[in-house]
């Protein structure tokens, strides 16, 4: 039986669901009894998430981005007057490059999709390498901040991201993970397969979800401490559990892809001028985590936890 791609375990996998992620792609979504870790089985292939990463995955908002990056330049400041801040998973840069415009701290970035990386590189004149944190090639103790915000859940190997993010952090230093409550992130997956009967599409790209013992299993094993860990996006969590009536349209985006809607090689486009005014993306920002609740609740989306190194 194959080994746990969480806790190296050869213990019972559980069948959920059946998955995809791009065109003509099946997975099987699957719990370990071990750690309760719950993952797609096969992993998607890196050029399978090179198709689900393509230009069109990047057309954020960068007024909501850069806004962000300002305010959080006010939180870095707080804990020193420069430092080297890095983001994995930083997509078109415009959060990091919101912080290198507002204060004094050297910005990193680090991502897997090759079009936004071009973009950050060449139109931001930031420093962002491409691919996985563990060929970035980081040296020791370098950063006094790691920032992942919704990526651990999208990586093939995520105990191997944690623990290169322990390796390159500073031993007083800062990390931040945001990712989703991984029990309550599958289960439109879920509902979806068994209703529908067919491969239920991971619209966001999440291939692993991350219960919170599971987590705090993975933290203590790489060496971290955690600060402080609140739960987030109270109201989509309980639609997903059931506690609140699901939107009429939710399946939509569960569908599996079809030949005609597969997005690949298509570029990243922008709009010219923001809809708003800059005090709206401050408060839109700062609203997103007005509700957010101090603890660990199966109700919520997402975990948002403050980590620092186990010394």
């Amino acid at each position: 039986m194959e080994t746990c791609k969480l806790c190296d375990s050869g213990k019972q996998k559980k069948f959920l669901c059946k998955v995809s992620l791009t065109y003509k792609t099946e997975y099987n979504l699957i719990e370990c009894t071990g750690c309760g870790g719950i993952y797609f089985d096969p992993m998607p292939t890196a050029e399978d998430l090179g198709k689900f990463y393509s230009g069109e995955y990047f057309n954020f908002n960068r007024w909501h981005d850069e806004a962000k990056g300002k305010l959080y330049s006010r939180k870095l400041k707080k804990l020193a007057s420069s430092g080297r801040f890095l983001d994995v998973g930083c997509a078109l840069g415009f959060f990091i490059d919101g912080i290198r415009k507002n204060s004094d701290w050297d910005v990193y970035g680090l991502e897997f999709g090759v079009d936004a990386v071009e973009f950050a590189n060449k139109h931001l004149g930031l420093n962002v390498k491409q691919g996985e944190i563990i060929d970035a090639g980081y040296p020791d103790k370098f950063f006094d901040y790691v920032h992942v915000n919704n990526v651990l859940e999208h990586v093939r190997d995520p105990k191997t991201m944690l623990m290169e993010c322990r390796r390159i952090l500073k031993d007083n230093g800062n990390f931040f993970l945001s990712v989703p409550n991984g029990a309550n992130d599958c289960r439109n997956l879920i509902d979806f397969y068994n209703e529908e009967k067919l491969p239920a599409r991971s619209p966001s790209g999440h291939i692993f979800f991350f219960p919170s013992a599971t987590l705090l299993k993975l933290f203590n094993e790489v060496g971290f401490t955690v600060v402080s860990k609140k739960t987030g996006s109270i109201k989509r969590g309980m639609r997903n559990i059931g506690w609140l009536p699901k939107k009429k349209s939710w399946k939509g985006e569960f569908y599996p892809r079809t030949e005609e809607t597969v997005a690949v090689n298509k570029k990243i486009t922008l709009p010219e001028k923001p809809d708003y005014p800059e005090i709206y993306y401050k408060y839109r920002y700062l609203q997103s985590h007005f509700h957010d609740l101090p603890g660990l609740y199966k109700f919520g989306l997402d975990f948002l936890f403050l980590l620092r190194p186990s010394v």
